[in-house]
């Protein structure tokens, strides 16, 4: 992702700019739940192997565009996302893909 704030990095966005971070977050954490249910639906290791490198790109920019926002409430609701995760990928459960996907929805409102 660019840095599309002035050269100093520390001006505050304009209004305009964080439109677009914002856009950036809800694309991401679209990506990230449309990938989490092919995921799910795949008996392919392969193809599992593919979802799983989008949602890791998705999670980061995720955190960069929270970061970018300077939302600390975003970046405590990627933590959750990226902790849902781990767990999806260790049990495999229906229940954590539905917490995973109630918190990716959740974020998405937030921005």
């Amino acid at each position: 992702m660019t840095d599309i704030r002035g050269t100093g990095g520390n001006e505050p966005l304009s209004p305009r700019d964080k439109q677009l971070y914002q856009q950036e977050f809800k694309h991401a954490a679209d990506l990230f739940q449309r990938s989490l249910d092919q995921y799910a639906k795949s008996d392919n290791p392969y193809q599992k192997e593919e979802f799983k490198e989008v949602m890791d790109k998705a999670m980061r920019v995720l955190n960069e565009t929270a970061q970018e926002l300077m939302k600390n409430e975003l970046l405590k609701q990627n933590e959750k996302i990226a902790q849902d995760w781990a767990t999806y990928q260790q049990d495999g459960s229906p229940k954590s893909q539905e917490q995973l996907s109630k918190d990716l929805d959740r974020a998405k409102r937030s921005v």
